[in-house]
């Protein structure tokens, strides 16, 4: 067993468990209990990056997301949203799809900085745990004049909101499970007069040996090499030097996963393995004014991923550091208008041995919108410029408008441009690197409309999308007429058009509420240019994106009980090498609480994959079957 050294010391990760198991805080099933929150000061305006005026986005608050603290968030994805998760196995790699992009065209933003590897264009949601966001913002479509290249499909939106508290809070858990599955998890949060930090801290591990069949009549046998250990730890400081000044704010996010890599249906053993670990440090000033608010923003992002295979006697070490700047103001002007810019500045360094020697990359960019607001409609007109290396890249415009009927109708629409850069590997990998690369580019529209009805006890909320978007230029690993190796090329060329539906139901009981949430997707998502190797056929759905998902949950919540199904079903998908057929999946969640004089605690009990199904959702990687997870919650 091979790790990658730790980026911070095993005695700090022992102090922080030490103090987010000592304290404890308020709980998940009591926070509507107001006499038990601690007064707070709270920094929030809105932004024209985070609310596109004519694009669609859903919310997951902190009340949401609290049933999900032992996930990760592609776990949290899956249940609660339209993404589409493409998940190698429990506990492995799992990226996402948007409205038919692939994994590279969906940006992650954490408070305003991107996470997405530079090397790879893309992000490991498996390496997210759920715990370390307050909020998550889901955008779905383009958001490229926002978030810069990649943000073609989505964005998903990580957010930790400047919150000053004045106390002492906290809470610790512990969870057990099928396979061998231990999490022991925390977080204290405290304040004093203009300061306050907080401390989360994860450490999780599973052997993974579920049992599968490999197909209908063979015999089962245990998934083998599918060992977990991951630990990590989120440190928020925040300080304001006068009570009408700006805050100040740092945080260190410090994480190292160790993976094994289990092999495939087609397999009979694997000995690889994958260790990444991470240390991402961010400075923020943020002030708000009666004019408009300003916020100063630094990071430095330092990630190693190392991949063993002592099979084939493989050991590749790779190391990426990011430097970010931005500067960034609201203005409001008059009632109606307002405007907002941001000037960002990035320096990535990358080293593998499959680079020549080590890559740098450079990029600067400047952002402006423009809102208008009425008071039956408000409109938004924004673009991004861009420079990469000293080379300017297509400017990117968007305009977005929405409409308020009256108090129950609203419709929107949008139309901008996107694009998406090469990843270093696609220009530098050897062999097959292509430095001539051009960006992927083209253009999104959408439109829709939503109702709203609320009554007394109850109420419902219902809307439709529709969107188009063609993307130019695809970037695609392939082998041409002539050539041995596969290399990426300007070959593709994909048209994504679909609608996207969403109802919310709820009611409230005596002493408690019930809801019912639906959402279903139509995605099509072709190929429109033939490709020779790998073979696509004009006119084909892409690899990996269903043409139909349907997904919901029914939650009952009965004073400090509380009980959420969670279903989906998954249309049929192309793989790369053979059709991956259709499955419906459900869980059940069951939590209840108790409050005490100063204290009180939960239990909840997870079975997962309910139905018992056998699925896939990668060709020839296998899926458990049900299995469960318990755990308790203790809060002070």
């Amino acid at each position: 067993m091979c790790k990658e050294r730790h980026l911070l010391p095993w005695r700090l990760l022992r102090i922080a468990l030490y103090l987010a198991s000592g304290y404890l805080s308020t709980p998940a099933a009591a926070q509507s209990d107001s006499a038990s929150l601690l007064p707070l000061v709270q920094i929030s305006a809105r932004s024209a990056r985070t609310h596109l005026v004519g694009a669609r986005s859903e919310r997951l608050d902190s009340a949401q997301l609290s049933i999900h603290a032992i996930d990760n968030i592609a776990e949290t994805l899956i249940r609660r949203s339209g993404f589409y998760v493409k998940s190698y196995g429990l506990g492995s790699l799992a990226t996402t799809s948007v409205r038919g992009g692939s994994g590279s065209q969906t940006a992650v933003v954490w408070n305003g900085l991107p996470l997405q590897s530079p090397m790879l264009g893309q992000l490991d949601f498996a390496l997210l745990p759920t715990v370390f966001a307050d909020e998550l913002t889901l955008q779905y479509g383009t958001s490229t004049a926002a978030w810069g290249s990649g943000a073609v499909g989505g964005a998903l939106l990580l957010q930790n909101p400047v919150v000053l508290r004045q106390g002492f809070s906290g809470h610790c858990r512990i969870g057990a499970g099928s396979f061998g599955w231990q999490q022991i998890g925390g977080a204290v949060h405290y304040g004093h007069q203009r300061w306050s930090g907080s401390t989360r801290v994860v450490v999780e591990q599973a052997r993974n040996d579920f049992p599968f069949r490999p197909a209908p009549t063979l015999p089962y046998r245990r998934q083998v090499n599918a060992q977990l250990q991951h630990q990590g730890v989120l440190q928020e400081v925040h300080y304001q030097p006068k009570p009408a000044g700006g805050v100040l704010s740092l945080r260190t996010w410090w994480q190292n996963a160790f993976r094994q890599i289990p092999p495939t249906l087609t397999q009979t053993r694997s000995t690889a393995q994958q260790t990444d670990a991470v240390w991402r440090t961010a400075f923020h000033w943020q002030k708000d004014g009666r004019q408009g608010r300003y916020e100063i923003r630094a990071a430095h992002f330092h990630e190693v991923n190392r991949y063993v295979d002592s099979s084939f006697r493989q050991d590749t070490r790779n190391v990426f550091r990011t430097w970010m700047a931005e500067g960034e103001a609201v203005h409001r002007w008059t009632d109606r208008l307002r405007t907002q810019a941001a000037l960002t500045w990035s320096h990535a360094r990358a080293h593998t041995p499959a680079y020549r020697s080590a890559v740098r990359q450079q990029r600067l960019a400047f952002f402006q919108a423009w809102v208008w607001q009425a008071p039956r409609w408000r409109t938004q007109l924004d673009g991004r410029i861009e420079w990469i290396d000293g080379k300017r890249v297509p400017f990117v415009p968007g305009i977005g408008m929405e409409w308020f009927a009256n108090s129950q109708w609203q419709f929107h629409a949008r139309v901008s441009r996107h694009y998406r850069a090469p990843a270093l590997n696609d220009q530098h990998w050897q062999p097959g690197g292509n430095r001539a690369l051009r960006p992927e580019n083209g253009w999104s529209q959408e439109i829709g409309v939503c109702y709203q009805n609320k009554r007394t006890c109850w109420g419902y909320v219902v809307s439709l999308s529709a969107f188009s978007r063609r993307i130019h230029d695809w970037i695609l690993w392939a082998r041409q007429t002539g050539q041995v190796l596969f290399s990426p090329q300007n070959i593709a060329e994909v048209w994504s058009r679909g609608m996207e539906s969403r109802i919310r139901v709820y009611r409230q009981i005596p002493s408690g509420t019930i809801g019912l949430s639906l959402g279903y997707d139509y995605t099509r998502s072709t190929n429109e240019r033939p490709v020779t190797n790998p073979r696509i056929e004009g006119g084909s759905q892409l690899f990996y994106v269903p043409l139909h998902r349907a997904f919901g949950d029914l939650s009952i919540q009965v004073r400090t009980f509380q009980v959420v199904l969670f279903h989906q079903y998954t249309g049929a998908v192309n793989g790369l090498n053979e059709r991956v057929p259709a499955f419906f999946t459900g869980s059940l969640h069951a939590q209840y609480g108790r409050s005490f004089a100063a204290w009180s605690m939960s239990v909840f009990g997870r079975i997962e994959n309910l139905w018992n199904a056998h699925y896939l959702v990668v060709e020839r990687r296998p899926m458990p079957g049900r299995y469960f997870r318990i755990g308790l919650r203790v809060n002070f």
